[in-house]
């Protein structure tokens, strides 16, 4: 009985044991379902993963070849920007002279980079061509096709051209206005059938004002000089100021150190906005004070209050030199010598004797004498704070100047190795003692065919000395601040070149309208190159997952 007992309880405690095993195993069989079932919803996850992470590879790696593609045809585009080109022609009082000027046709830009491909030179000017307007264009046509023959004919319908009249016209549109009206009219329809681009003609074919011609002046001198350029950032104290002789007249630009108060004495003030930068600059003319028209002025005067017909003495003119025979009409006529304009601007008229047909002078060399006849022809008084001459307001000089044209011929001959730092008393003296030289002394130093230049340079110096003195350059340290130089680094000044820099930011662009700069190009490729390479780097690494995910499952 005690047996079974023992039995039962061994059975109980086997029967025990055999059921914990199979909860063991079956629980041993839950887990391994459990882990076989997260390692594949795992497995599954990650392969999913590493599908949207190849997908977003391809779609990068697409994007950066699309944008390398645009990229580089952007910038293929914006090197091959055309060339835009301008014909400016100068109408002055004894020629003509044409440019020709190119800039690239940047489609963003506000002025062009302005420079000179060609020019040339037609004589006389085209003030001599009143009475017969149609000779005006016929005698500038062969030049003015020369100075486009290098233009195929769809660049030449795209080359604006404009003419621009200086003093010698103002001086002809006094004197006969209908006729100066009829001559541009004349020369605006020409032009209009010349093949080159004229969409404004009453405002491309006209008359240059005074103010206009110093203020343009201004804009070449500091162009060719540097200051005032594409991308450049200029201050008004970086400027340089202009002073300009011509034939018939004479110019004086700058920004002075302060403006003035009163309305009436901003007359001449213009603002000009050049590649971004902001100016305001004074710009005054003085018609009949350019070198010719006021040495006529002054050598008829002088005839005028002398009894003889030849050989009048002449005291701004070298000791023995002697003068051709002028006729006394063609001197003694002009919007300089009589008329309103005259009277308004000088003390008198001068009128030709009625005994006097034709008339020479021979040169005394008397510098103090010649000064004085000089002096006559300007008026000192002034109605303003300020004036240089005539009642004309003018601030003080300030800064550095640069004198060309009829400023610098005898300065070069009397200085032949300095043009700038010369002071007031330094060229006073050397120009009076080049006047009182003897004629037959200079002309063995001179070339024949340079007489008649050097003969007059005893004018020149004096009318020089004494209009840089009325400009308000009295001093020697003002005179200091002056270089005298008709080209600045190989390249003639003339207001031409500033008229088109002007222009050419009122002339739309024709390039197609994108700008994309080499260093910009570099930037953006160099980034566009580490983004395809990142893509394809990524794209293999995902691919290498992925095999190596196969392998594992397989070991599995």
């Amino acid at each position: 009985m005690k047996k079974s007992v023992n039995d039962k309880k061994y059975l109980d405690s086997v029967d025990h044991i055999n059921f914990s095993r199979l909860a063991t195993d079956q629980h041993c069989e839950e887990t391994q379902a459990t882990l076989t079932k997260s390692s594949h919803e795992v497995m599954e996850c990650n392969r999913n993963l590493r599908r949207a992470l190849e997908f977003f590879a391809i779609v990068i790696l697409i994007l950066t070849l699309i944008g390398i593609i645009i990229l580089i045809i952007v910038y293929v585009i914006s090197l091959n920007i055309p060339d835009m080109f301008s014909v400016v022609i100068d109408a002055g009082s004894t020629s003509s002279k044409l440019h020709l000027y190119k800039w690239t046709d940047e489609p963003f830009r506000s002025n062009g980079k302005v420079t000179e491909v060609a020019s040339d030179k037609v004589s006389p000017g085209i003030s001599n061509y009143v009475d017969d307007a149609t000779e005006a264009y016929t005698a500038m046509k062969p030049k003015l096709d020369k100075l486009t023959s290098s233009l195929s004919n769809k660049q030449k319908q795209n080359t604006p051209v404009y003419l621009a009249a200086t003093a010698g016209m103002r001086l002809k549109l006094i004197e006969d206005p209908l006729g100066s009206l009829d001559l541009f009219s004349v020369i605006r329809q020409y032009l209009l059938h010349s093949g080159l681009q004229i969409k404004t003609p009453n405002e491309r074919i006209r008359l240059l004002y005074g103010s206009e011609e110093g203020l343009y002046g201004w804009v070449s001198v500091n162009n060719i000089l540097g200051n005032i350029q594409e991308g450049k950032r200029t201050l008004p104290t970086d400027t340089v100021g202009s002073l300009d002789l011509g034939g018939a007249s004479t110019q004086i630009a700058f920004i002075p150190d302060s403006y003035p108060n009163a309305p009436k004495e901003l007359l001449d003030f213009y603002p000009l906005r050049l590649y971004g930068n902001d100016f305001l600059v004074y710009s005054h003319s003085f018609l009949c004070y350019g070198k010719s028209e006021f040495q006529r002025r002054l050598m008829t005067s002088i005839a005028a209050r002398s009894k003889k017909t030849f050989e009048i003495p002449n005291p701004c003119l070298l000791r023995g030199y002697k003068t051709e025979k002028y006729n006394a009409s063609d001197w003694f006529t002009g919007s300089c010598m009589t008329g309103n304009y005259v009277t308004k601007t000088f003390h008198d008229e001068i009128f030709q004797p009625s005994y006097m047909k034709e008339f020479s002078f021979e040169g005394t060399g008397e510098p103090d004498e010649c000064i004085q006849h000089m002096e006559r022809h300007f008026k000192n008084d002034c109605n303003y704070s300020l004036c240089s001459f005539n009642n004309v307001y003018q601030p003080r000089p300030s800064g550095k100047f640069l004198a060309y044209a009829g400023f610098s011929y005898v300065m070069h001959y009397l200085f032949p190795e300095r043009n700038t730092g010369l002071t007031l008393s330094e060229v006073t003296s050397a120009v009076k003692e080049f006047c009182r030289k003897p004629w037959t002394e200079v002309a063995k130093m001179t070339e024949e065919n340079e007489y008649d230049f050097t003969g007059k340079y005893c004018f020149d110096g004096l009318y020089i000395v004494i209009l840089l003195q009325k400009y308000g350059f009295t001093t020697d340290e003002l005179w200091k601040s002056i270089t005298f130089n008709s080209k600045i680094n190989g390249k003639s000044v003339s207001w031409a070149l500033g008229y088109m820099l002007d222009q050419s930011g009122h002339l739309p662009s024709e390039s197609p309208k994108v700008s994309l700069s080499t260093k910009l190009f570099i930037v953006l490729f160099i980034l566009l190159i580490s983004l395809f390479i990142g893509s394809v780097i990524g794209l293999l690494l995902t691919r290498f997952c992925v095999t190596q995910s196969k392998k594992s499952a397989s070991q599995i």
